[in-house]
């Protein structure tokens, strides 16, 4: 399926705004960004920086390619995003020029990375922190921060070192993952946005990197996988073609995905290539949650979700049939109501497999709820499949346990655990369903 649009783009600089999307390579994780009427650029590297800082040492960092643009060149540009603080994404030798170039331009970062940022040409007042999980609206782009794992999932007091950026605008909900590897949770993250292109890492990693300081990525087998579980419409594949011990072979990797058979529009990207997504306008976001009864934990999720998503269709069922027909238990019921939700109009049902057409989201509670939903699911059912859990600690499979049978204060401690997941997922929902008020 041909989703994303292409033509040859001889200057970088003129890539052309308009609806959806437009965007070209600036190599390895870099990218310029045209959407919603903003000129954004992430994660550049234009300079040699690394090669004079490691001349001479066994990873001289020379480039195979040369900049595809000098960063002064770079105009009218709105935003620069940087993923994490690795020099090659947080260059010294792009960042002042392209600022100076661009007076106007603001920076926005991890949280964890202000003192490098700053010492790296970023004036303070033009520069806009974020961590995992929050939204900042850079004035016709909503930029929300996901968690990476360039090799392992790593944070400190100030949050999460390694970040992605999910870009909704402009009709189309973009995601940069930053370097990462894959992890528990990261794909539930990324599945309430429906993300029509992701921009992925594919140059992989191994033992002899990892011993040398240089963290590795996803494989390219990793991030097709990572696509389709998200649910992404399109997918280009980067960081490769710039230092030659850190790569992938373009050849080879497509003779790779030749062999794959994705269900996204998957490509390894070009330079001097514009590539265009179009907008699409989706209804909102509809959730089943799914549990073994459905009368304790699918429930309470169903009504939180209910009070926090109006306009969207959420719906809970159960994996077996004991309970068809029946209200919540007594104890969730209870437990709900002094939290300001009521569950008294919901009714058990179990799933059904129309539920995996009609739905976007299934999300269950536990292993077994897991291994029963993938048992069920048709070869054809397009819901993406996940944890509720994982909105709530991402880089853990997080079980949500059963309470039944248990005292009043499992009840209580199994609320909170599903509102903290279930906040987190309608503030995503949220987000992303600003695109249909977009192109309204």
């Amino acid at each position: 399926m041909t989703i994303l649009e292409t033509r040859p783009l001889a200057d970088v600089g003129r890539l052309e705004r308009g609806d959806g999307a437009t965007l070209t390579w600036l190599g390895q994780a870099g990218f310029l960004i045209a959407q919603g009427g903003l000129r954004i650029v992430i994660d550049a590297y234009l300079s040699d920086f690394l090669a004079e800082k490691y001349r001479g040492t066994r990873f001289p960092h020379t480039r195979m390619m040369p900049p595809v643009v000098a960063p002064g060149d770079l105009t009218g540009i709105d935003w620069l995003l940087c993923t994490h603080g690795h020099t090659d994404h947080m260059d010294p030798g792009t960042i002042p020029t392209l600022l100076a170039a661009n007076p106007g331009a603001r920076v926005l970062a991890p949280r964890t990375e202000r003192a490098r940022a700053i010492e790296r040409g970023v004036a303070e007042d033009r520069l806009v922190l974020i961590d995992a999980g929050e939204t900042v609206d850079l004035g016709g782009v909503l930029a929300t921060a996901t968690p990476a794992a360039h090799e392992d999932l790593r944070r400190t007091e100030d949050g999460y070192l390694f970040l992605g950026y999910v870009l909704t605008g402009g009709g189309v909900a973009l995601w940069h993952s930053g370097d990462t590897i894959p992890f528990p949770g990261l794909a539930e993250w990324l599945m309430p946005f429906r993300v029509d292109l992701a921009l992925l890492p594919v140059n992989g990693r191994d033992a002899e990197r990892a011993a040398n300081g240089v963290p590795g990525n996803l494989t390219l087998e990793e991030a097709v996988e990572l696509a389709d579980a998200i649910g992404a419409r399109a997918m280009l594949g980067h960081h490769f073609g710039l230092f030659d011990f850190n790569t992938l072979d373009p050849f080879d990797g497509a003779r790779r995905l030749a062999g794959l058979s994705p269900r996204a529009d998957v490509r390894l990207v070009e330079i001097h290539t514009a590539y265009r997504i179009p907008p699409v306008v989706r209804p909102p976001l509809s959730v089943l949650i799914v549990c073994r009864g459905n009368i304790c934990r699918s429930p309470t999720a169903d009504g939180i979700l209910r009070a926090a998503l109006p306009d969207h269709r959420i719906d809970s069922a159960a994996i077996m049939d004991w309970n068809v027909g029946k209200p919540p238990h007594g104890e969730t019921m209870a437990v709900a109501a002094g939290r300001g939700i009521r569950l008294d109009t919901l009714v058990a049902r179990q799933i059904q497999e129309t539920d995996f057409e009609e739905f976007d989201l299934l999300l269950g509670m536990d292993d077994h709820n897991m291994a029963a939903i993938r048992a069920l699911q048709p070869a054809t059912g397009r819901a993406r499949i996940g944890r509720l859990g994982a909105f709530a600690a991402p880089g853990e499979e997080t079980s949500i346990i059963d309470p039944w049978g248990e005292p009043r204060a499992t009840f209580e401690a199994v609320f909170d655990q599903i509102k903290t997941a279930c906040d987190r997922l309608a503030q995503f929902a949220r987000t992303g369903i600003t695109i249909n008020r977009e192109r309204e």
